[in-house]
C-alpha cells in the first residue's frame, strides 16, 4: 500500500524552498507563515495548491491557526537566547522565534522537524545557541541531528557545490525526529568534486532589455577590473598572483606595524611614514592617521597577529615582484579608485592571468576572482555582492540565482531587482533540502497524484 503522503507547514516561508522540495517527494503543504508581506503574496501566487488563508503573517501571532501536521519546516532567523536564564541553570528560549518553532512543535508534537539556519549558527554566542536550542527539542521529545563545523568535531556544514551544485553555500542544517533517527541523516559533503556553472547561466542575447540593462556594470567597475587585469596579465607565468589578499595600499608602505602600531608610535615616526602621503608635522594625529589604510587606524597599541601577517607578506611580496608592475599602475589605482577597489583576492591559482574568464565579486575585503565553477553564496545583505559572470560581463540574472538556488525560472520573484535578491539570498537550497527530506522521510508514490487526492489521503 502507498505511504500516505506527509503534511507540512512551512514556516518563515520565504521564496518557499522547503515547499518545492517536499512538494516534489509527494508530500502537502498545510500552513505556510511569512512576515514580509510581498513574499507572502507571492508565496500564495507560486503555489497555488495553498489556500489564501493559510499563508498567514507573523508566527507569533499566528500559533492558535497552525493545524495538525507531520513535519514541521523552518528557516528561523538567529537570535540570541536569555544570558539570565542559562546562568540560573534552566535554558531559555523566550523572546526568540525559535521559541515560537518549540512551542508549536510541542503542541502539535509533528513526528519530523527540519530547521536551517546561517552558517555560523551552531557556534554563536560560543555554541550556547544551538546547545541551547538542541536540548529544548530533546527534552520536547526528539532525537536531533544536524551539522557542525569541522572544528567542533563534526563533519562540517552542507553547501549545495558538496552535492554537485555551482554555489558555496554553507548553511547550518538540522532535522529531529519522534523515534529513531540515524546518523547518516544527512548528507556527508563531497568536498573537491567539480561543478559546472555554465549549464545554469543564460545567453545575453535571450534576456530582454530591461534584465540586460539592471545586470551591467557601472563604468567605473569595468574599468576598476580592466585596471586589475592589467597588473594581472603584466606578471610573468612565474609570478603567481598570490594567494592572501592584495592590499595596494602596504605597496611601499613604511609604518610600523610590528613591535607598536601608528596609534601608538610617536608622531614623529607618523609624520615619516605619512610624508609621501602629504603628512607634515603642522597636522594633528588625527589627521595624520586619517591618511592611512583604514585597517592601519585602529587604536590599539598592537594589530592582531592575522593582521601583521598578512601586512608583512603584502609588503614582502611588493618588493620582490615590483620590477613588473606597469609604469604608473600603482599611481592610477590609488588616485582614481576607493580602498575596497584597491584590493584583490585571487583565488585562480593556475588559471589563465584575464579576470574576464572568471566568476568576479566586489567586496569589501577587495575584488574578489574565482573560477567558473561556482559562484560564492548569495546574501542578503546588499546587492553590491551579487557575483558578476566575467565571460558574460554582466552580474548574475534573477533567473540565474533562481536556478543557482534550485528554483525553476518561472518561480515569482519581488518585482524590484534589490527585493528580489534579498529575498534570494535568504532563501534555502531546494536541492540541499530535498536531499535532507529524502534520507529523513518516509517516501511516497504520490508525486504525480492530483493535489485534491493527496490532501484527502493526507487527512
Amino acid at each position: 500500500m502507498p505511504a500516505r503522503p506527509l503534511r507540512f507547514i512551512d514556516l518563515f516561508a520565504g521564496l518557499g524552498g522547503f515547499h518545492l522540495a517536499l512538494s516534489s517527494l509527494g508530500h502537502v503543504c498545510v500552513f505556510a507563515s511569512e512576515l514580509d508581506p510581498e513574499l507572502q503574496a507571492l508565496y500564495t501566487k507560486n503555489f497555488l495548491r495553498v489556500v489564501r488563508e493559510s499563508v498567514v503573517g507573523d508566527i507569533r501571532k499566528h500559533h492558535k491557526d497552525v493545524p495538525e501536521h507531520d513535519v514541521l519546516c523552518a528557516g528561523f532567523p538567529c537570535q540570541p537566547f536569555s544570558k539570565s536564564g542559562y546562568q540560573d541553570g534552566h535554558e531559555d528560549t523566550r523572546g526568540t522565534l525559535f521559541h515560537d518553532v518549540l512551542l508549536i512543535a510541542k503542541r502539535h508534537r509533528p513526528e519530523y522537524i527540519m530547521l536551517e539556519n546561517v552558517g555560523n549558527f551552531e557556534q554563536h554566542d560560543g555554541g550556547r545557541t544551538w546547545a541551547i536550542a538542541k536540548r529544548s527539542l530533546q527534552r520536547a521529545g526528539y532525537a536531533v541531528i544536524a551539522t557542525e563545523h569541522v572544528k567542533s568535531g563534526g563533519k562540517g556544514l552542507l553547501s549545495p557545490h558538496h552535492l554537485g551544485y555551482p554555489q558555496s553555500r554553507d548553511r547550518f542544517y538540522a532535522v529531529a525526529r519522534r523515534g529513531p533517527l540515524s546518523e547518516n541523516v544527512l548528507p556527508d559533503p563531497v568536498r573537491g568534486q567539480l561543478t559546472a556553472l555554465e549549464p545554469y547561466l543564460q545567453d545575453n542575447g535571450d534576456l530582454d532589455d530591461q534584465t540586460l540593462a539592471q545586470s551591467q556594470l557601472t563604468p567605473v567597475q569595468q574599468q576598476c577590473i580592466d585596471h586589475w587585469n592589467i597588473l594581472v596579465k603584466a606578471l610573468p607565468q612565474s609570478v603567481e598572483p598570490p594567494w592572501f589578499p592584495m592590499w595596494t595600499d602596504e605597496f611601499d608602505a613604511s609604518y610600523p606595524f610590528q613591535k607598536t602600531t601608528p596609534y601608538a608610535c610617536s608622531k614623529e615616526t607618523l609624520v615619516r611614514a605619512v610624508a609621501g602621503l602629504g603628512g607634515t608635522r603642522r597636522m594633528s594625529r588625527r589627521k595624520l592617521l586619517d591618511l592611512l589604510p583604514s585597517h592601519a587606524r585602529d587604536e590599539t597599541r598592537h594589530f592582531p597577529a592575522w593582521k601583521q601577517r598578512f601586512i608583512w607578506l603584502n609588503r614582502d611580496w611588493f618588493e620582490a615582484n615590483k620590477r613588473y608592475f606597469p609604469k604608473g599602475w600603482l599611481e592610477e589605482l590609488r588616485s582614481t579608485y576607493p580602498s575596497s577597489l584597491r584590493k584583490l583576492e585571487w583565488n585562480c591559482k593556475g588559471e589563465p592571468r584575464d579576470l574576464w574568464h572568471h566568476v568576479l565579486q566586489f567586496r569589501p575585503s577587495g575584488l574578489r576572482v574565482k573560477r567558473m565553477s561556482s559562484i560564492p553564496a548569495l546574501v542578503s545583505l546588499t546587492t553590491t555582492q551579487i557575483p558578476i559572470i566575467g565571460p558574460r560581463a554582466r552580474f548574475l540574472t534573477p533567473v540565474e540565482a533562481l536556478r543557482l538556488q534550485g528554483f525553476p525560472d518561472d518561480h515569482r520573484l519581488p518585482d524590484s531587482r534589490e527585493a528580489a535578491f534579498r529575498a534570494l539570498g535568504n532563501a534555502v537550497h531546494v536541492g540541499v533540502v530535498t536531499a535532507i527530506a529524502t534520507r529523513l522521510l518516509p517516501p511516497s508514490t504520490s508525486a504525480d497524484v492530483p493535489l485534491e487526492q493527496k490532501i484527502a489521503v493526507a487527512q
